[in-house]
């Protein structure tokens, strides 16, 4: 079995396996083209909602097993959780970085399209 990716501690597996590679690519350019259709529409929010779906996603996903992880006594002390926590926390949100990326240059665009036509507007009416 060919397995690809990232053991940190056995509860925070990020590993994903070959074959479902051709289910999550697919998947993940789906969202990327609904996270285009939102970021350029007019109001700012949609935009925000899959960033913040993913985020609230990992955390609801991380948090019970760092609770587990020092409940268990695997680690000793909270902090040493917590940083455990905060990494794989930090790794799982990369796609997210994806997300406001591409909201980022939807807002750009837009912007620069709106101020073209204001300048168009304003020499059209000189």
């Amino acid at each position: 079995m060919l397995t690809s990716g990232i053991t940190i501690y056995p509860y925070f597996s990020l590993a994903i396996n070959l074959r479902d590679l051709l289910v999550v690519l697919p998947v993940f350019a789906v969202i990327v083209a609904v996270q285009i259709c939102l970021s350029r529409r007019e109001k700012w929010w949609p935009g925000v909602i899959l960033p913040t779906a993913w985020l609230l996603w990992t955390v609801i996903g991380i948090a019970p097993q760092m609770v587990q992880l020092w409940i268990e006594g695997d680690f000793y002390d909270i902090f040493s959780t917590s940083g455990m926590g905060i990494l794989v926390l930090l790794i799982e949100n990369l796609p997210n970085l994806i997300l406001l990326a591409i909201y980022t240059v939807c807002h750009l665009h837009r912007r620069r399209k709106v101020k073209r036509q204001l300048k168009r507007t304003r020499i059209d009416d000189l």
